[in-house]
């Protein structure tokens, strides 16, 4: 790819091309053959010139209309992708040279390109209550995603340790702790998906549903201690699942004071922590992601809730 890609289009759309010429596919590079100096004057700042490596037979002789540059800054007349390579603009290739040194990229929406990641699979942790441990469907289509994308292998598992009790922030002894205690006992923990908040939300009470209701600043501090630890422990990754909107009022209004608070201290956490809005991804889709209880995701759901946890994950490089 090199030189007049981008903008082919434009010089065929506006008849500059010296006879009504079109750009053609010459030796790799998308240009002009030429055999004397005037045959390059439509293009800008281009010249008539052989290949560089004199490898490859154009017409013309070999030569090609060529944009030549001493540095990247020469080549800004063409795009601010080009870079100057071998004393020629060239466009560089999107995906790297060695697959096995870049991974990630092919197939994913930003096309983003990912250092090989050392995480293993059972390094990855899911902690969290009923939304994710319901059905455990989450971690099953999280799981689907990764083997589709290539990044888990025939048998290997993600470590589900998201409960259906024991599982809030604060109430009822510190249950997310306990939850990631037991994963890091277990094995190595480098990457946590988790959610949280909701069952203190549900169970708890608050005359006014504010930052100073303690069950709304207790799960949050608990949150803010749960990173720190995370942090001291070497965990490389936090992926945070915010709720979609429960449909009790009571228990929205508490979610809704909450939520900023644990997306503030996700956003201030000593470790990296990505935070993951379902509102967006649920918008429209209630009836078909939440079950009858108003607070839990159906397969439906969970599937999509797994989908847009994947793509924050490959976008942000986590467990690539």
């Amino acid at each position: 790819e090199g030189f007049f890609d981008n903008h082919a289009p434009v010089f065929e759309a506006i008849g500059v091309l010296q006879g009504g010429t079109a750009l053609s596919c010459l030796c790799g590079v998308c240009t002009v053959a030429c055999q004397v100096a005037t045959a390059c004057s439509s293009l800008p700042d281009a010249t008539c010139r052989a290949r560089p490596d004199g490898s490859c037979e154009a017409a013309g002789g070999g030569n090609v209309c060529e944009v030549t540059c001493t540095s990247d800054e020469d080549c800004s007349v063409i795009s601010a992708e080009h870079r100057c390579t071998a004393n020629v603009c060239r466009l560089e290739p999107a995906s790297p040279a060695d697959p096995g040194e870049m991974l990630g990229g092919a197939g994913s929406p930003s096309e983003t390109q990912c250092p090989a990641s050392a995480v293993a699979a059972n390094a990855v942790v899911l902690l969290g209550d009923t939304f994710f441990a319901t059905s455990h469907e989450v971690t099953g289509f999280l799981e689907g995603e990764a083997r589709d994308a290539g990044r888990l292998g025939p048998g290997e598992r993600y470590r589900d340790h998201s409960r259906l009790t024991a599982n809030a922030l604060a109430l009822s002894s510190l249950g997310l702790l306990d939850q990631y205690r037991t994963a890091v006992s277990d094995a190595e923990v480098k990457v946590v998906i988790m959610n949280g908040g909701g069952a203190d939300v549900l169970l708890g009470s608050c005359e006014t549903a504010n930052a100073d209701c303690p069950v709304i600043s207790s799960a949050a501090e608990a949150f803010a201690d749960l990173l720190n630890q995370m942090a001291e422990d070497g965990v490389q990754h936090v992926v945070f699942a915010g709720y979609p909107n429960p449909e009790p009022q009571a228990v929205r209004e508490r979610m809704d004071a909450l939520r900023p608070l644990l997306q503030e201290h996700c956003s201030d956490s000593p470790l990296p922590c990505s935070y993951l809005d379902l509102r967006d991804v649920f918008a429209g889709n209630y009836d078909d992601y939440i079950l009858a209880d108003g607070l839990n995701p159906t397969s439906a759901g969970a599937e999509a809730t797994a989908a847009a946890l994947w793509q924050l994950m490959q976008d942000n490089c986590i467990a690539q």
